[in-house]
């Protein structure tokens, strides 16, 4: 079978790239024989695209899209919220990922993803702070942030507060979830020992011969329970 036609060339890459983003799939996946194999078998009129062209495809997607996310908040937004966290990657790199919060004119909420991008170590206040600047630049929101919701990390409360320091409209809130969290750890600190002594006993019989050992041991007594509850209702039975 030829291959399609240009046009639809670009419509099925799309689409293919849509479904890659919107489920997070590592873009590898398009290398895969079986991957190959599965989509010439839809349709082998389709020429499927590399890593590179993929690449391609999400960067134009991300040009084309930017200026039109920019106006949206522009027309539909006065101010707007951002969530923001910092962590460590497998391959010890820090990145920062920042979400934008706002409601429309009609009351409904919107939550747009604004970036998740590397953190130059060492992690400081300044570093955080300058990334989240540019950020705030990029995006032509330092006139419209209210509020910036973190963790209640030392350098990440800190880097809010430099930040308000050069634009005063911007305040620091801490997560609610991170502080309910840090709320337990302290509750839980007078059971600490027994806590300790709790994920010592899962971590035995997470063991696989014990863990083999517990399993036989709760078929036997299920087994057991069972067949007391057999003669109970024999006993009774016989009774009657």
């Amino acid at each position: 079978m030829r291959p399609h036609k240009e046009a639809k060339q670009i419509q099925l890459r799309q689409s293919l790239v849509d479904w890659f983003i919107a489920d997070s799939i590592p873009l590898k996946l398009v290398q895969s024989e079986m991957f190959k194999k599965f989509l010439y078998d839809l349709d082998p009129g389709f020429v499927i695209p590399d890593v590179k062209l993929m690449k391609k495809i999400i960067h134009c997607v991300y040009n084309h899209t930017y200026p039109l996310i920019i106006q949206y908040i522009e027309d539909h937004a006065i101010s707007v919220n951002l969530t923001t966290d910092l962590w460590t990657a497998r391959n010890r790199q820090g990145y920062i990922e920042v979400t934008c919060c706002f409601l429309n004119e009609n009351f409904q909420l919107h939550e747009l993803v604004l970036t998740v991008t590397y953190v130059r170590y060492p992690h400081t206040a300044d570093h955080i702070s300058d990334t989240l600047l540019e950020l705030l630049d990029l995006w032509m929101l330092r006139e419209k942030v209210n509020v910036i919701i973190t963790d209640n990390g030392a350098n990440m409360k800190r880097a809010i507060k430099d930040i308000n320091e050069i634009s005063s409209n911007i305040t620091w809130q801490p997560c609610t979830a991170h502080t309910l969290q840090l709320v337990v750890e302290k509750g839980l600190a007078c059971v600490k020992l027994l806590v300790l002594r709790a994920k010592r006993l899962i971590d035995f019989f997470m063991k696989p011969k014990q863990s083999e050992r517990l399993e036989n041991i709760q078929i036997n007594i299920e087994n057991q329970v069972v067949w007391h509850v057999f003669q109970k209702n024999e006993f009774f039975n016989k009774q009657k």
